[in-house]
This record gives structure tokens, C-alpha cells and sequence, in this order.
């Protein structure tokens, strides 16, 4: 009975062992902005633009400029802004689509930079870019594997048993 529990326990830990070990980790970058007013993050800023997202990658952002508030965003309609897509990272997770307010230094932008989603619709409802989060889809099938192998182990040791 104690060499059961003691080899299911083995098995438990080295099944979780390995799903942490094998796990997809991402590295962890804490977002950590200092609180700015609205006319501080102005001021801050070398450029200032309303416009529509036309496109999102994993780097960058485009915008289709409809007003320049502040700076010179160069030639054309279209402006490419650096920003990582996660707000973990002190990003910004823009949606095509959407108009935002915003700010810009040294061709970058994100949380920390002040951007503000802008509503087109009359009703003034804001529209907002979704929180992206870690996909974490390996814990539940990690623990799923490491209760189907202390299953099978325990069946084993059961039959074992009766045979001898």
C-alpha cells in the first residue's frame, strides 16, 4: 500500500514536472506607468493624431490620420506608430477598426503614451480594445494527462497484485 502511494505520488510529480518544463512560457514583463494628467501626457508627446486603425501586426499599428493635433506626422494619410500588442508589456491592443486619440514619441506609442479610444458612434458609447491575456491552454491538459497516467499506474499495480 505505501509503495503505491509512493509511486503514484512519484508519477503525479514528474507529470506536472514535465507539463511546467514543456509548458510554452512567455517572459514576464511588468507594465508599470507613471500616472500622468491628460495635459502632462500632451506635453510629453512629439506627436498627436486622431485616426482610424487600418492595421495591427505584432510591432506596429497603422493609422489612417484624420487630424494632427500635434507634430508633423510626414507625408500622406497613413501613419506607422511602433506598439506591441499586449498591455502587459506596456503595449496597447488595438482593434482595426476603432478611431483612437493618440500619442506618440519618437515613432512609438502605447499604454504609457496616452491613448484614448474615441466612440463613433452617437450614443457616446466608448469603444474599447480588448485585454489580451496568455493563452494557458497546457494546465488543463497537463492535469488531464498526469490524472489519466496515476490512473493507469494504479490499475497496474492493482492487477499485478492479484497475479502474484
Amino acid at each position: 500500500m505505501k509503495l503505491r502511494a509512493a509511486v503514484l505520488a512519484v508519477l503525479a510529480a514528474l507529470g506536472l514536472g514535465l507539463v511546467v518544463f514543456a509548458s510554452p512560457a512567455r517572459p514576464a514583463w511588468a507594465c508599470s506607468c507613471v500616472a500622468l494628467t491628460p495635459a502632462q501626457e500632451d506635453e510629453r508627446a512629439d506627436l498627436i493624431v486622431v485616426g482610424t486603425v487600418t492595421g495591427v501586426t505584432d510591432r506596429a499599428v497603422r493609422l489612417a490620420v484624420e487630424s494632427v493635433e500635434k507634430g508633423d506626422p510626414g507625408s500622406g494619410a497613413t501613419l506607422r506608430l511602433a506598439v506591441r500588442p499586449d498591455e502587459d508589456t506596456c503595449g496597447y491592443a488595438f482593434r482595426t477598426g476603432a478611431r483612437y486619440r493618440v500619442h506618440s514619441s519618437d515613432g512609438a506609442t502605447g499604454l504609457c503614451a496616452g491613448i484614448r479610444a474615441l466612440t463613433a458612434d452617437p450614443t457616446g458609447a466608448a469603444a474599447t480594445a480588448p485585454v489580451s491575456s496568455p493563452t494557458r491552454w497546457w494546465i488543463p491538459v497537463g492535469a488531464l494527462l498526469t490524472v489519466v497516467a496515476a490512473g493507469a499506474v494504479a490499475v497496474a499495480v492493482r492487477r499485478r497484485r492479484r497475479s502474484g
